[in-house]
């Protein structure tokens, strides 16, 4: 962007956010305008069905076409975004906004973060975090006016790091209430989309991003995770891999072979992978924490352990997590040969209620009921 084009953009913000709001207009964005995902896809689905005129945020016109009907697309940081963000009653998103947007009168800004969190994150990792990102993350909590929280601990933290006094409401996280469905559809389209075989099972390999953004810590060995799973589980196994939305464009820098796994990290709704995924394979992504919803088999690959807890730590101890692990190709398939579903289950009991973890479905419900009563 010129610095014509940026003039232009804060003084738009600058101007347009004196406007009037529309108290039933809601504009909502996902990973900075990444696609129709994650809680904020849920809200508006949500408020869509209750008769809200709802806007969505994409950086593509083929972002653009793929909305459902009734969910009105605007070009990221366009002029008519602009206006719409400055006229809405409602802003939701899963993202800190940039240091420039600006929030005048009666419009109320949900957060509904992406994730609960196992590496330190906001006020818990001011020296691992730029100072520019810290400052929006500033103005971006003095803006919002309700954090959404899946349990106790988030709650917390959001209190203590990310410098928010505001209400919050335990709900869980919105984008969950899928995986309390049948999910048979989802599934489907998911191998519609993916062009999969129906005869495969399927294995979603979801890691979160290193802090240099390269992949050579993605180095499973896909044949032989494949050939583990088929011995544990039975059936013909397939690979989904789908890397953080930081460093999805990399995946193309990975050695995929197709006889074992497919690229997914284009697929904008990994909810929709877990309901199509017999099984996880993660490192230190909140999805873990997501995917314990479906109560299918969950592994942790941690291949860089002492570097990652060096560049971000943990809140807790990794001996907390409900899940199996292991920090080598050969450890990982040990913990798959001999993967116990019972401990698994009775591992995520005692995680849901040590953490004070709330899902039960109806998160998206919660939230607008929420908004509507105010």
């Amino acid at each position: 962007m010129n610095l014509f084009s940026k003039l232009l953009r804060n003084t738009l913000w600058q101007t347009l956010s004196l406007l009037p709001k529309q108290p039933r207009k809601a504009v909502c964005q996902s990973f900075y305008g990444r696609g129709f995902s994650d809680s904020p896809k849920a809200i508006a689905q949500e408020l869509l069905r209750r008769g809200w005129t709802v806007y969505w945020t994409v950086k593509t016109p083929e972002e653009a076409a793929s909305l459902p009907q009734g969910i009105r697309p605007l070009a990221v940081d366009s002029p008519r975004a602009i206006y719409h963000q400055c006229t809405a009653g409602v802003w939701v998103d899963n993202c800190r906004k940039w240091a420039y947007t600006q929030k005048r009168g009666a419009t109320r800004y949900v957060q509904t973060w992406h994730g609960f969190p196992l590496k330190r994150i906001e006020g818990d990792a001011v020296d691992a975090l730029p100072p520019d990102y810290l400052r929006a993350a500033r103005k971006d909590s003095q803006m919002c006016g309700l954090f959404l929280s899946n349990s106790g601990f988030l709650t917390e933290i959001y209190r203590r790091a990310f410098w928010y006094e505001g209400p919050v409401l335990e709900c869980g996280f919105p984008r969950n209430d899928l995986l309390f469905g049948p999910g048979g559809e989802a599934a489907e389209k998911v191998r519609r989309e993916l062009s999969l075989p129906a005869d495969k099972r399927l294995l979603l390999y979801a890691p979160t991003f290193r802090k240099d953004k390269g992949v050579a810590a993605y180095d499973l060995d896909y044949r032989r995770l494949t050939e583990a799973l088929a011995q544990r589980f039975g059936g013909r196994w397939l690979v989904l891999a789908k890397l953080h939305p930081n460093i999805a464009p990399k995946a193309a820098e990975m050695d995929l072979d197709p006889r074992y796994v497919v690229n997914a990290s284009g697929y904008a709704d990994i909810q929709e992978l877990y309901l199509a995924s017999g099984a996880l394979v993660t490192d230190y992504s909140s999805v873990m924490f997501d995917y314990l919803c479906t109560g299918k088999p969950c592994f942790l690959y941690v291949n860089d352990l002492e570097d990652y807890k060096n560049d971000r730590n943990f809140y807790f101890d990794l001996d907390r997590l409900p899940f199996v692990r292991g920090e080598t190709r050969e450890e990982l398939e040990q913990e798959i040969l001999q993967f116990d579903e019972a401990a698994q289950r009775e591992r995520i009991g005692a995680f849901c209620r040590e953490f004070g973890i709330k899902e039960d479905g109806t998160a998206a419900k919660k939230v607008a009921d929420w908004l509507e009563s105010r």
